[in-house]
């Protein structure tokens, strides 16, 4: 049986300010969240961190390139930098199901 905090999903959007790239890689994250709450299996946790404001944050989460997303939970950490604006691919390479399976 899945507990609820293996249908937990905690996501880092890393941005630099409101570039082109910055703005199409937000609104394929707000679709990947939509998607994944849609069927009420997941439970998602989406925070955008604008580089420009929080350098300290990026320096700890050791993000070299923006935009960047990282996988926090579940374990372990995945995370996919450069073109974000394909929900697919980014579902795909952060290796998230539609629908959690069961622990």
């Amino acid at each position: 049986m899945a507990t609820l905090t293996a249908n937990r999903v905690a996501l880092r959007l890393y941005v630099t300010g409101q570039t082109p790239s910055a703005e199409r890689a937000k609104l394929c994250l707000a679709s990947v969240c939509d998607e994944l709450s849609r069927g009420g299996h997941w439970k998602v946790d989406l925070k955008v961190i604008d580089v420009l404001s929080d350098p300290e944050s990026a320096v700890m989460d050791e993000v070299f390139a923006t935009p960047t997303v990282i996988r926090v939970v579940p374990a372990p950490t995945r995370r996919l930098f450069g073109d974000l604006s394909s929900p697919e691919m980014v579902l795909v390479g952060l290796q998230i199901a539609e629908t959690p399976v069961p622990a």
